[in-house]
């Protein structure tokens, strides 16, 4: 009897002991390293050996655990299917997916890093730099017409709007085959806008919340837009929305030097007192309400600060210049902070 509870106890183990190895083996083939999208540029050199990809892979926080990597690799035959090339890989991908990405690999492709915030204008530069084609043409290929009618949120758009395309290109990174051109950039970008800017999104916005009232996919954009130029933090970026919402329930001015600057064709400096009589619907210091358009392409975070933002009643933020954004709500106190902490770019 003693014999046969000894065994069992043995077999508990063991059993105990594989079920915590299948889990700590699934938990490091299949668990990104990070929950939050982070897109990584991944370059693997012709002849390049597997270590070197392990290491690579490691020292850019793309995966946990070399020896698991390596395991897998032999395991499903793939370290001798890596190809050689450019991709995007990201911390949210499992050691799996990046592993099958890596057996994909095209050397003839080009990565074209956009960042959140940026004008038309001011994005053609990064694509020029890319490699994929001229800022010229890639402004040029943002003008077509024929674009309106292939995306329904394009569609919804005022019939008036400009720059066409001015909010919607969403900024990421893009990998594309070197010949595929500027078009097909622009093509992703609406693409990847569309995914983004998701059904479920679309049907929330249509119904008010305590902090906003029922909005259009326009109105939200412009929005954003405006955040994505006035806010430093991810933090920051609700409550920056929440002071818009507040002072368009008030019908004050917005005031979002921002978008003059959008008008005066610049990103810096700051406007000049002349420059701030100018009488332009951008002028929001003039001009009660949303201006025309957006003022530059916001990024997922800032589309859903303004699509979820919190309730507060904040009517007024500056940021100082330490670049820590203050919110007030009343103007007394926000021209004695001002005075207390200073203001960026005075």
């Amino acid at each position: 009897m003693r014999r046969l509870v000894a065994i069992l106890v043995v077999l508990a183990v063991l059993g105990f002991g594989t079920s915590r190895v299948v889990d700590w083996w699934n938990f490091n083939v299949y668990t990104p390293v990070s929950t939050k999208s982070e897109p990584v540029l991944f370059r693997v050199d012709p002849g390049e050996v597997p270590n070197d990809i392990i290491d690579d892979l490691f020292n850019q926080r793309l995966i946990r655990d070399r020896n698991v990597f390596e395991l897998y690799s032999r395991i499903i035959g793939a370290t001798s299917r890596f190809q050689a090339g450019t991709f995007v890989l990201n911390r949210n991908m499992s050691t799996a997916q990046i592993v099958s990405a890596l057996e994909h690999g095209r050397p003839d492709q080009v990565a074209v890093t956009i960042p959140e915030g940026f004008p038309i204008k001011f994005q053609a530069p990064y694509v020029e730099k890319s490699g994929l084609g001229t800022a010229a043409a890639y402004i040029s290929a943002t003008q077509d017409p024929s674009l309106t009618a292939q995306y329904d949120f394009l569609r919804l758009r005022p019939a008036n709007a400009r720059p066409l395309l001015e909010g919607y290109l969403f900024p990421d990174t893009y990998l594309l085959d070197k010949t595929s051109g500027v078009k097909a950039l622009v093509t992703a970008q609406l693409n990847q806008f569309g995914a983004v800017f998701s059904t479920d999104l679309r049907n929330q916005i249509k119904q008010p919340t305590a902090a906003r009232p029922a909005e259009s996919m326009e109105a939200i954009v412009i929005l954003a837009s405006m955040v994505e130029r006035e806010a430093n933090t991810d933090s920051d970026r609700g409550k920056v929305c929440s002071v818009y919402y507040n002072r368009l329930k008030q019908n004050m001015s917005l005031g979002v030097d921002a978008t003059l600057l959008y008008a005066l064709g610049r990103l810096t400096p700051e406007p000049t007192f002349a420059e701030l009589q100018l009488n332009t619907p951008y002028n929001t210091r003039k001009h009660a309400g949303l201006p025309p358009g957006p003022i530059s392409n916001p990024g997922k975070a800032a589309l859903l600060a303004c699509i979820n933002p919190p309730q507060t009643q904040f009517l007024f933020y500056f940021t100082d210049k330490a670049g820590v954004t203050h919110f007030e709500t009343n103007e007394q106190d926000f021209e004695r902070d001002k005075k207390i902490y200073g203001v960026s770019g005075s």
